[in-house]
């Protein structure tokens, strides 16, 4: 794993742990200015930091992990991860439990602290035909 990898999983890591924890200053400390969210069901509504900090006071979370975790370093001081991450939560009291595929981008600030401007998350496509026969057509590629 690279350095930069293992930053951004463990900035990543802390910042949903803050989430599960309710701790307020490592979330804003994780958001860049400009954070915004992207969900697959409202992919036309875009979540800017403060609506995502205010719905963390009704959106839950008991159990968070990651799993699959690739990270990109697009350029210096841009990088990108993508996970599936795996929540038991709820929101005003409905399940929002379940897997979710990410994509974080992750951007060093002024300060130097790697800070996410932007999460997309959707959920993940179940194994069938069209997975498989893209699995395949990477395996080919590797041999």
């Amino acid at each position: 794993m690279t350095d930069i990898a293992a930053i951004i999983e463990d900035r990543s890591n802390r910042w949903m742990q803050a989430w599960v924890n309710q701790d307020r200053a490592t979330l804003e400390d994780s958001l860049a200015p400009d954070f915004a969210l992207i969900v697959s069901a409202m992919p036309e509504r875009r979540m800017d930091r403060a609506l995502w900090l205010a719905t963390c006071d009704t959106y839950r979370c008991t159990s968070f992990r990651y799993r699959d975790v690739q990270v990109r370093e697009l350029a210096p001081g841009i990088a990108v991860m993508s996970s599936i991450a795996e929540q038991q939560a709820a929101m005003n009291g409905v399940d929002r439990s379940g897997a979710f595929f990410l994509t974080d981008v992750w951007r060093r600030e002024a300060d130097g602290q790697w800070r996410v401007c932007a999460r997309y998350s959707a959920h993940p496509e179940p194994v069938g035909a069209s997975a498989e026969s893209l699995g395949k057509l990477g395996a080919a590629v590797t041999e």
